[in-house]
């Protein structure tokens, strides 16, 4: 999950909310990054950060009871292969293109854990096989994969960004990633609070996309339990963006 800190108190985003604001804003692109299979693709990015939370499985609270932010997390190799083993078996339900997007993110997020972990390094080996045979259905290459890929890692920058509360302000730019084409994308907002991106790449000259989160005004937790009970009953807010060329 992705905690904000606020004067109201904590902001907490679900990643599975975060892909989905991901999906919205790939699919806003302009028409000719959009190729023949762009459900199955826009399906992968919406889905690539799902089945994340599991209160059963993990502590989702600091030492002092405060919601713990994806970034501060421990991930052991169990919760790796596990958390990416929950996420293949879906994916693979829908679609091997699917399969191949997720599995190539996963290749790429955990890289360095695979230099530490030999259980990690033979997974990612194993996805690699796996990847190709799917590949080989749709006739794509490494490159083709690769320059699709992009459009995930472009839209997924963009979504964390947006749900950190990390564009800045008075026309200030923060490079967003080199992504799509090659090209480097920078965002930032105006006087308004309208959202730009550089180069704009997107098909409409202006749109607006939303986020759902939760706010929890409670300063601490006693326990991962209570945690979770005022997270599922506390009441959903909307964050909405406006983009404009």
């Amino acid at each position: 999950m992705i905690v904000n800190t606020t004067n109201e108190g904590w902001e907490i985003f679900s990643h599975s909310a975060h892909g989905l604001l991901a999906g919205n804003i790939a699919n806003h692109l302009a028409e000719k990054f959009k190729h023949e299979n762009w459900i199955a693709t826009l399906t992968a990015i919406i889905e690539h950060d799902d089945r994340q939370l599991n209160f059963e499985e993990k502590n989702y609270l600091t030492e002092i009871g405060t919601p713990l932010d994806f970034l501060d997390e421990h991930r052991t190799t169990h919760d790796i292969l596990s958390r990416s083993q929950r996420l293949l078996d879906e994916a693979q339900k829908k679609s091997t293109w699917v399969a191949i997007f997720i599995m190539h993110h996963l290749q790429f997020i955990y890289s360095e854990d695979a230099k530490e972990s030999k259980r990690v390094s033979k997974f990612l080996s194993n996805l690699e096989a796996k990847k190709k045979n799917f590949m080989s259905n749709y006739k794509l290459s490494s490159s083709d994969v690769d320059s699709i890929y992009q459009i995930m890692v472009f839209a997924d920058r963009c979504s964390l960004i947006m749900c950190q509360n990390g564009i800045p302000s008075l026309g200030r730019k923060l490079e967003i990633n080199t992504s799509i084409g090659g090209k480097t994308y920078f965002i930032m907002q105006n006087e308004a609070e309208q959202v730009r991106i550089e180069p704009w790449i997107f098909e409409p000259s202006e749109f607006k996309i939303t986020c759902e989160y939760k706010l929890l005004e409670k300063s601490s937790f006693s326990s991962n339990k209570q945690f979770e009970t005022e997270l599922e009953k506390s009441s959903i807010r909307i964050k909405e963006w406006t983009l404009k060329k």
